[in-house]
């Protein structure tokens, strides 16, 4: 297996979408699609789904991974760290595909206050930040992250 610095993967997806061409969303569809082939093989449909999005790509992949896992019958539902009022143009398409499609719970967390019960096995996927993030995480969005660990010791090492 290759691993990209997020230099190389910013310059690997310029080239897919000026080559290809592709649309970015239809990429982000494209490696959403990946996952959620990768998902479905390793786990069954009697776990809950949670999936926590930030405001950028990486966000928008987790949304549209919600999608598809919800038409194949997983219960998911999406929990959008608001720390931003800004969103990236195709996490917006994809929260509007989800809620058009109607079958993914779609909240927000606000504070931590609004953190949601996780049962010891619901499945979390982390959809907060990608490969660009070049600063420490703090604020809302490291109090999620901090919280989701201490309630599923072990997964993130």
């Amino acid at each position: 297996m290759k691993i990209f610095t997020s230099e190389q993967v910013k310059e690997i997806d310029a080239y897919t979408i000026n080559n290809e061409p592709i649309k970015s969303i239809d990429l982000m569809e494209r490696a959403a699609t990946a996952l959620f082939k990768w998902y479905i093989k390793h786990f069954e449909r009697s776990f809950k789904v949670l999936v926590f999005t930030g405001p950028g790509n990486n966000g928008g992949d987790g949304l549209a991974l919600s999608r598809m896992l919800a038409d194949a019958g997983y219960k998911v539902e999406v929990y959008h760290i608001a720390f931003s009022s800004k969103t990236s143009k195709d996490w917006s398409i994809n929260r509007d595909r989800l809620l058009h499609q109607k079958k993914v719970v779609f909240n927000e967390i606000g504070e931590i206050g609004d953190f949601p019960y996780i049962q010891p096995d619901d499945i979390i996927v982390d959809s907060i930040f990608g490969s660009g993030l070049t600063r420490p995480v703090e604020g809302l969005p490291a109090g999620v992250i901090k919280k989701s660990m201490s309630l599923k010791p072990g997964w993130f090492q």
